[in-house]
């Protein structure tokens, strides 16, 4: 490490360069993954909330598995209750003032209650609705109750009512929610029907599979881009130190020893570069949370950053051969 390290101290121009690039395609990926994060929060966590972990989502067999098409008929709400013990999701579009709201039914909601989301201040619903700590759907009158956090469907805030009450409202898309366990038992779906498991039950969302597809190539091809710009920049450094490599080897440097060393550099680059671009993207980050649904975790910086550095420590190995190939005999007589 103490000739890589070196030669970074010795080139800050172009080691200040190549860190740059790296902070830049870090900052890239980061911001694109939080934002993606983001976008499907606002996509289908109201859909996550109510679904859970274990449980399918039941829709109409149109040809498009979308909730907001699904129209269950009588005879096909009734089979689902009966043999598969499902919940009935009904989905009713409402406007709070002048904003559109998407409202669901909850079994856990309590009767008389909708659970607003906290966008919508105190001041500005007893001004639209005239009474404090009330709101009117579809002509119901109901108490306001705040949720532990704001949801959304189709970047639309979510508003959740009982079973009982959903019914006093014009109901847009009818669905079910089943036990995974009671749709293998039946041997699948009623006919007329489609069911949504896992990752798939998210497709319901007319937003999320466009986004979510598009933004999730943008940050592939990144990966792939800052394999292929790191691996030419650590070849073309590779060859310009050949030859102090070649002598190194000469006086004795194993080759395991070369190998770790260029490696070395490459770390040293990455990490800088790295940890730059996840300051910046943390910093734009929260200041802008308010004007764009951006989720800034785990996921969307650590796990983009690890990738990253794999990349480029893969695009950087590629640029190993010319150092397993060093002449030291001819690095010693060109010296």
């Amino acid at each position: 490490m103490f000739q890589g390290l070196k030669e970074l101290r010795s080139a800050p121009s172009r080691t200040a360069l190549i860190t740059l690039t790296v902070a830049m395609i870090t900052v890239m990926v980061t911001f694109l993954a939080s934002l993606a994060a983001g976008l499907k929060y606002q996509s289908v966590s109201a859909l996550q909330e109510r679904l859970g972990e274990n449980q399918v989502l039941v829709l109409e067999d149109s040809g498009t598995a979308s909730l907001s098409s699904s129209r269950l008929s009588e005879s096909q709400i009734d089979t689902l209750r009966e043999d598969y013990g499902a919940s009935l999701l009904v989905v009713a579009r409402q406007r709070v003032d002048s904003t559109p709201v998407s409202v669901f039914s909850s079994p856990d909601a309590p009767h008389g209650v909708a659970q607003v989301p906290s966008e919508f201040e105190d001041d500005a619903l007893a001004k639209a609705f005239g009474t404090p700590g009330r709101i009117t759907l579809g002509g119901s009158d109901f108490q306001v109750e705040r949720p532990d956090r704001d949801l959304y469907f189709d970047h639309q805030p979510v508003i959740f009512v009982s079973d009982a009450d959903v019914g006093s409202l014009p109901a847009n898309s009818l669905a079910a929610v089943v036990d995974a366990d009671a749709i293998e038992a039946e041997g699948g779906a009623p006919e007329g029907t489609v069911a949504l498991s896992g990752d798939d039950r998210w497709n319901a969302s007319a937003s999320y599979t466009g986004e979510q597809l598009s933004l999730n190539l943008m940050i592939n091809l990144l990966y792939v881009f800052s394999a292929l710009v790191l691996g030419a920049f650590f070849m073309v450094w590779t060859i310009q130190r050949l030859r102090g490599v070649a002598i190194s080897s000469a006086l004795g440097a194993s080759r395991r020893v070369l190998i770790t060393d260029s490696l070395g550099q490459a770390v040293v680059v990455l990490a800088g570069g790295i940890l730059g671009g996840l300051a910046v993207t943390g910093g734009v980050g929260m200041a802008l949370a308010d004007t764009l649904p951006i989720d800034l975790t785990a996921s969307t910086m650590l796990q983009p950053a690890g990738i990253l550095l794999l990349a480029g420590l893969a695009g950087s190995a590629l640029s190993l051969r010319p150092v397993l190939k060093v002449s030291p005999r001819e690095a010693m007589a060109a010296a």
